[in-house]
């Protein structure tokens, strides 16, 4: 048998199949990850663009998934096939992003189609200006309550304190206010 044909017959001795993940491991050691970026980065650009229809997303996409694979190399180095990894995880994170740019699109005609608030509304900058005169926990809440239109309970839950704090700055705002609007009441 010549030495050409002994060369091609598979050699399934427990030493070769030891020295092939050897030469593996070498091609994918951790100095070798920009060895995988090399070569794979561009070409999975390159195949997203075409199924994001948008090259900036799919570099995104491509580039956390590599980020990720830097975080994890010396785990990732050892798979059969790190660049399938890398691929995957930048399909999932397409994904993900055209769930997101979905549901904003949704949410964005949701709030399109809801009708305008009516005209009675405080003007907002002459409010912010009565609020300027409160301390900040009374300024908060007060916007919370009145602008927000949550109730006491909402503010508490939001704001982290107890529905007594929520009423008590409530009050202090209204008797600290209730002198400015009076006074600005004569002078119209």
């Amino acid at each position: 048998m010549s030495t050409a044909v002994s060369a091609l017959e598979p050699d399934a001795s427990p030493a070769a199949e030891q020295a092939a993940g050897e030469m593996r491991a070498a091609r994918l050691a951790p100095n070798n990850f920009e060895t995988l970026f090399d070569a794979h980065y561009e070409r999975l650009v390159r195949a997203l663009t075409v199924v994001a229809g948008n090259r900036d997303v799919a570099a995104d996409a491509v580039q956390d998934a590599f980020v990720k694979a830097h975080l994890h190399w010396n785990k990732i180095s050892r798979y059969d096939d790190p660049s399938g990894w890398v691929r995957r995880v930048a399909i999932n994170r397409l994904r993900d992003e055209h769930r997101r740019t979905r549901r904003k699109r949704h949410a964005l005609q949701r709030l399109r189609s809801r009708p305008t608030a009516p005209n009675d509304v405080p003007d907002i900058d002459e409010f912010a200006r009565l609020l300027a005169a409160l301390p900040r926990q009374q300024r908060l809440t007060t916007a919370l309550y009145y602008v927000d239109n949550l109730t006491v309970a909402e503010i508490a839950d939001t704001l982290d304190i107890s529905e007594g704090t929520v009423k008590s700055h409530l009050h202090d705002a209204r008797r600290r206010l209730r002198p400015i609007l009076e006074n600005e009441g004569h002078h119209d």
